[in-house]
């Protein structure tokens, strides 16, 4: 018996290795359709935005470090950062705030409820952004909001009053909030729905109310998802353009050319034909939420299995 034992383990051994190599290259196979798409419009546009940051496109030379130099010197990008990073935190905070906020609650109610809701707040996600915006200057019109009776008592008569009162950074904020947030509160309910129900019964059975059991077990055992959301909301926030591109149609003095630094990068390639300067400020726009996005990531061990 211990010699077909003994003869059955090496057996067993070898069999579990065959279906490890046969999972492996399973998962190679399903991961191949994204790794080609991710080297076509991912990392091949951004090696060639690199490259092209030290050309001078106009003369068609090499330019080194000039074009940086240009972008650096321009007294219109300091203040597009400090636009873009006003509307980052905002937003970044609101979302993650408001997220987790809703998708706990939601978490509560009964599946069917939950459902339904899910799906209205995904809703606004499904339409594109520049709607988006145009919905939101109909809002904000204090003459045909159907909040006008709000935005009066606050003062506030035409849209300008309002941008003013609120502030850029807010307005634009408000409008990715409401654009962005339903297709992460359905992460979250999948995130949520997948917690073990014995951890959740014992602290019920333990004497957790609503309140402690979301703040004390769930949402520190979802916390992943929490910080992905963050570092995605925060990318993403770095590229901000339709938002302020399309003030302009409440009206000139609502226009905003130049209020984030996509904007600027639009300006350089679009406006003044200077595709270097605007690689380059492009390149470092994705290095900043390369370098910010590691920093999260190992601050926070995020792929450390538990």
């Amino acid at each position: 018996m211990s010699a077909i034992a003994a003869t059955a383990t090496p057996d067993r051994a070898r069999a579990a290795k065959r279906k490890g190599r046969r999972d492996t290259r399973m998962a190679y196979l399903l991961l191949l359709p994204y790794i080609v798409l991710l080297i076509m419009f991912g990392v091949f546009p951004v090696a060639y935005a690199f490259g092209l940051s030290f050309v001078d496109t106009i003369e068609n030379s090499f330019y080194g470090l000039a074009n940086y130099d240009f972008v650096f010197n321009d007294f219109r990008v300091p203040a597009a950062a400090i636009n873009v990073i006003w509307f980052v935190v905002i937003w970044v905070a609101m979302t993650m705030v408001g997220v987790a906020t809703l998708s706990l609650m939601l978490d509560t109610v009964g599946r069917r409820t939950a459902t339904t809701l899910r799906t209205i707040y995904f809703l606004p996600g499904a339409v594109t952004s520049s709607a988006v915006v145009v919905l939101w200057l109909f809002l904000l019109d204090p003459g045909v909001s159907p909040f006008q009776g709000l935005l009066h008592a606050a003062g506030w008569t035409y849209s300008i009053d309002v941008v003013s009162g609120l502030g850029l950074a807010s307005v634009f904020a408000l409008m990715a909030f409401f654009s962005a947030s339903g297709g992460w509160i359905v992460v979250f309910g999948g995130a949520l729905s997948s917690l073990p129900t014995e951890v959740l019964e014992a602290a019920r059975i333990d004497g957790a109310n609503r309140f402690q059991l979301a703040t004390r077990i769930k949402l520190p055992m979802i916390w992943r998802s929490l910080v992905l959301m963050g570092i995605l909301s925060f990318a993403a926030g770095l590229q901000l353009f339709v938002e302020p591109q399309l003030m302009g149609l409440a009206g000139p003095q609502s226009a905003q050319n130049d209020w984030s630094l996509n904007q600027m990068a639009f300006q350089y390639a679009f406006r003044m034909g200077d595709f270097g300067a605007s690689a380059a400020l492009s390149t470092m726009l994705v290095s900043t939420s390369i370098i910010i996005a590691l920093v999260i990531v190992f601050a926070t061990r995020f792929y450390k299995l538990d």
